[in-house]
């Protein structure tokens, strides 16, 4: 097949409106913006091609695989082991004839996934050896149509009452790249369609009691429906009904229907893969206020009370980043190894994935539908501006919160694991408590202060200090059990999890097929076991909720037309919200060294991840700034920031601790992941000095072409993020946590950046290529239980620079009318934004290799540091 150009067309139009319906009394405010995006993406990957690896009779062959002779006689990378020989501890097995596997062993949901993939997409004909011999491309789409209606209302002097409401809807389109196999999205999204209608409105007004006093009150709700469905969803439970893998496909329910994920090492995903799809969200918020304000004096003295209520109705279930609600299965290769042999290739693990032995295999199934979680908040502050002196002003005021435990709806409550008894507790079901018998406290009391003094007309000092609570909500409890079930059995070493279809192996009498069933509790009691082999989410029954101290010192002076300014900002974190897993395993441990599995013999729990307000952060920086205004409007400015920012984990949603096990906890105290030390932006706006009132052009002919024209920029320099060194592998046997690589030698920073995706491979002798020196680093060796000597976060990434600007002119049609021309452009300099090297000490062709581009916040989306631009019209009246 050829190539097809890359497409990204970007469309945005509008309008707004407003005016006086009756005049000093009514008035409206409308506007439309639309935006549709056309992609034509594209996608490389390396995909086992059926036409190529299995011969007439069925069979696949990897005798050209062999490294270092012809014949598996000796231990040699690539050899193929028949799991149906040797001991269970994957000793003693014997290769294939001739590397090769026949086609009475190859299982048939492979061969059938074999035969969805889109044939057409194939570069070469390569057979097992192949490498990026896949090319997808597909058309995506964006379409966003947002609206706003606003109406004023001044009944008298005294009075203001508005009306709000806001609409968005958007759909995004992006197809898998395997075709009817599915795979990954092409254009990195999700698979198939996702959909979303945000709504809000807000009613509110104000009322004058005196000239000293005002108050105002305000209500608000939002409602958004958010989904997202892979095309495979209409095939209803094609892994259990056509593929006849037992277990898949959870209840049947339409939503838990489609492709079950099939993730073999150093290939690319077949099936459906993604662990949040399908999922829909019906999520609502409201929001109740009023303040009072009181002019005394040198006093302005304000408080007031909120209120919030959220709910959450979702369909998604989730296993963290494995289980999805078709089944997922992987295969590593070690089912295909020689344990004391050469070390698992991708030749290992699609031989595997052949003869259908998984390494793990697990699904997450929702029990009701939708999955609802209630939560609401209490708030109440007051605050003094005093107005000591004509130079000296002081901010201060306390505030309380409080953040009651979950409920669900109807009446009933959250849903969390008690890990004194090992059940789950189901609020407001038989004996247990609406609460759960959760401790939230009473509310936390969070004072602030503020100092602004001027110590002449051209300098002046700040300093503040503040206290905030750690208000993340409960929302992390929807994927809880019984709710949502997620199934994991991993083995260690080179035990399988169990096969497809049914394949019987000598080594291990009773493998499992499929997935094993997951059965749903009676909930009545309040009081539920939760199963062996599964895990779930909870929080603490003493929940302390964490609270941030945040302060600074500030000093602005004026001088030669210039504003300068420099600030010590800094903020503690007090026992941060943190996903802690509150069962995982010392090394050497296994699942049998589990803190609760030996907290309960004879039970076997998976991953338990609690949040927990656990942690302390820390953030200190120095923020300067300096700014100069020139006549006639234009203006430069300079920010910079050196900071240094420390955590042990970044977010408790999406990560957690690496290391949970207590005697280990202390060393994920690191820097952040987000953490960027240097800091610097030079932003302008220039006015052409040409036409009316300006210096030169001031009439005639170049008076009208060259004059009113506006130049802005925006620079920016930071600095790289930091990043670990994996492991690769499970040798510290230590469920839970996460295994990270020997340092053997300087982590020298080498700074070249290697092939980007579809380019050739970076050899690991090639220094030429590697953003630092990946001899530095080893793998633990595999008869050793324990940790790599390597930590969280000790290397840093590459650092970005950006350039964004824009030309604008004003043309003048009528007196009330003017038409509005502008061109921007985003990467001036067509600087490429390098994401980090590969950080997997076992993935020699990418380790320490930077293999791709991303986009930077607030660039344009898609964005990986090319250049683009933008042309607009604006109409004004």
């Amino acid at each position: 097949m050829g190539y097809h150009k890359p497409k990204d067309i970007i469309n945005q139009y509008g309008g707004q409106v407003g005016g006086p319906v009756i005049k000093n009394k009514l008035f409206f405010f409308s506007d439309w913006e639309s935006t549709k995006r056309r992609q034509f993406g594209s996608r490389s990957a390396t995909v086992p091609n059926p036409g190529a690896i299995l011969d007439g009779a069925g069979n696949v062959s990897f005798a050209s695989v062999i490294t270092g002779g012809t014949d598996c006689s000796t231990s040699r990378a690539g050899c193929i082991y028949d799991p149906n020989t040797g001991t269970a501890d994957g000793k003693g097995r014997t290769p294939f004839l001739n590397n090769t596997i026949p086609a009475n062993r190859i299982d048939p949901a492979a061969k059938a996934m074999l035969a969805r993939i889109n044939t057409k997409n194939f570069l070469n004909n390569t057979g097992v050896t192949a490498t990026n011999n896949y090319y997808a491309s597909n058309p995506s789409g964006f379409n966003r149509d947002n609206w706003d209606e606003k109406v004023n209302f001044t009944p008298n002097s005294k009075t203001m009452v508005f009306f709000r409401y806001s609409l968005s809807q958007s759909d995004i389109t992006d197809p898998p790249m395997l075709g009817d196999a599915i795979g990954d999205a092409t254009n990195g999204g999700q698979n198939g369609d996702s959909t979303s209608r945000i709504q809000s409105f807000g009613l509110g007004g104000t009322y004058t009691i005196s000239s000293r006093m005002l108050v105002d009150a305000n209500i608000g709700f939002m409602r958004q429906r958010l989904g997202a469905q892979s095309p495979d969803i209409a095939l209803g439970a094609f892994g259990r009904d056509v593929l006849k893998i037992p277990g898949t496909n959870g209840s049947g329910d339409y939503l838990q229907g489609g492709i079950p994920s099939f993730q073999i090492s150093n290939w690319a995903n077949m099936g459906n893969a993604n662990t949040g799809s399908p999922f829909l969200f019906r999520d609502n918020n409201w929001v109740l206020n009023s303040n009072f304000n009181w002019m005394k004096g040198a006093h302005d003295v304000r408080f007031g009370i909120e209120y919030t209520r959220s709910g959450q109705n979702h369909f998604q279930p989730q296993g963290g980043s494995f289980q999805t609600a078709r089944g997922t299965f992987t295969f590593s290769g070690n089912a295909t190894a020689l344990n004391g042999g050469a070390a698992a290739n991708q030749y290992n693990s699609l031989a595997q994935f052949l003869l259908g032995i998984t390494t793990r295999a697990g699904i997450a199934i929702q029990f009701i539908n939708p999955n609802s979680l209630r939560w609401h908040s209490y708030q109440w502050y007051i605050r003094d501006r005093w107005q000591i002196t004509p130079k000296l002003t002081l901010n201060y005021g306390v505030r309380w919160e409080f953040y009651p435990f979950a409920t669900a709806d109807n009446g009933f409550g959250a849903r969390i694991f008690d890990p004194s008894t090992g059940n789950v507790l189901i609020g407001g079901h038989g004996s247990v408590p609406l609460d759960d018998g959760v401790d939230a406290g009473h509310g936390q009391f969070l004072p602030r202060m503020g100092i602004a003094y001027r110590l002449s007309s051209k300098t002046v000092i700040r300093a503040g200090y503040g206290m905030a609570a750690d208000n993340n909500n409960w929302r992390f409890l929807r994927n809880t059990y019984p709710l949502t079930t997620n199934t994991d059995n991993q083995p260690s070493g080179f035990v399988p999890a169990g096969s497809l279809t049914g394949e019987t192996l000598a080594p291990y009498p009773g493998l499992a097929a499929g997935i094993a069933a997951a059965t749903f509790p009676n909930i009545s009691t309040g009081i539920v076991p939760l199963p062996d082999n599964s895990g779930t989410t909870t929080v603490a029954m003493k929940f302390r909720r964490g609270y941030f101290h945040s302060y600074n010192l500030t000093l602005q002076h004026d001088f030669a037309g210039f504003v300068g300014e420099a600030a010590y900002i800094g903020t503690r974190g007090i026992r941060a919200l943190t996903n802690y897993n509150i069962n995982s395993s010392y090394p050497g441990g296994g699942n049998a060294g589990r803190e609760l599995n030996v907290k309960f013999p004879g039970r076997n729990f998976a991953d338990i991840n609690s949040l927990t307000p656990l942690q302390n952060s820390y953030y200190d920086g120095l923020q300067t700034k300096l700014t100069r205004r020139f006549a006639r409007g234009s203006m430069l400015g300079v920010v910079y920031t050196f900071s240094k920012a420390i955590d042990a984990e970044d977010d408790e949603e999406l990560n957690s601790l690496m290391w949970p096990y207590p005697a280990y906890r202390d060393r994920n105290h690191a820097l952040a992941g987000f953490d960027r030390t240097h800091n610097f932006a030079f932003y302008g706006l220039y006015e052409l000095p040409f036409g009316k009132s300006q210096r030169w052009a001031q009439t005639g002919v170049a008076g009208a072409l060259a004059g009113g024209w506006q130049i802005n920029w925006t620079m920016g320099a930071v600095s790289g993020t930091p990043f670990s060194i994996t492991g690769g592998g499970n040798t510290s046997v230590a469920p839970g946590n996460t295994q990270t690589a020997d340092q053997v030698g300087a982590a020298n920073f080498i700074g070249h950046i290697g092939p980007i995706t579809g380019q050739p491979s970076c050899p690991a002798t090639d220094m030429t290529c590697h953003w630092f020196d990946p001899t530095a680093f080893a793998s633990v060796p595999s008869s050793q239980n324990r940790f790599g000597t390597s930590g969280r976060n000790i290397m840093r990434g590459p650092g970005y620079f950006n350039l964004d600007a824009s030309l604008f002119r004003d043309f003048r049609i009528t007196e009330r009318m003017k038409f509005q021309f502008r061109m921007e452009v985003f990467s001036v300099s067509n600087t490429p934004h390098f994401s980090n090297p590969g950080t997997t000490v076992t993935n020699a062709s990418t380790f320490g290799v930077i293999t791709s581009t991303f986009n930077p916040a607030g660039q344009m989306p898609g964005s990986g540091g090319e250049r683009w631009f933008w042309f607009a019209g604006k109409f004004m009246f």
